[in-house]
């Protein structure tokens, strides 16, 4: 909702302000169907690698600090929000505990999430899913509309 792109460069801000996180790549901006709830506008989304001096559990509360100080209010799954920010992966951690699945759950299932990804790191091996992230992308299901924007 609002100014997407502006949202996005917010929270990449906040992240880089962070003493323990380097952006070392972001991916061109996507417009993206909707998954889930598709009566809404359509989505932006991004990709970053970072480099972080945190525990997987401690980016992920940094990831929904940033969230809460851009104004995100959870009110339903998949409506529309100003901000969504998602831990995707964290080297070669598999964690499933409550808070944190790592690799996320349905990284495999979103293009919207791979193609972005697999222009920063197309050859980087997601664990438990025997695959890089562009091979991943080669066999995802989702046909949804995922458009590089010209940034």
């Amino acid at each position: 909702m609002g100014d997407r792109a502006d949202w996005l460069q917010q929270a990449r801000e906040k992240l880089n302000a962070s003493p323990e996180v380097q952006i070392i790549h972001a991916s061109p901006l996507y417009e993206t169907a909707p998954v889930g709830k598709i009566a809404q506008p359509a989505f932006l989304n991004q990709v970053v690698e970072i480099r972080a001096a945190l525990a997987p559990e401690d980016l992920l509360a940094r990831l929904l600090q940033i969230e809460l100080a851009l104004g995100r209010e959870r009110h339903e799954r998949w409506g529309p929000r100003n901000i969504d920010l998602d831990l995707l992966a964290f080297g070669a951690h598999q964690i499933q505990t409550a808070p944190l699945q790592l690799p996320h759950p349905e990284l495999h299932r979103r293009r919207f999430v791979l193609a972005p990804w697999a222009d920063i790191a197309p050859e980087f091996a997601v664990i438990g899913f025997n695959a890089t992230v562009q091979e991943l992308l080669w066999r995802c299901p989702d046909q949804g509309r995922v458009q590089q924007l010209n940034n």
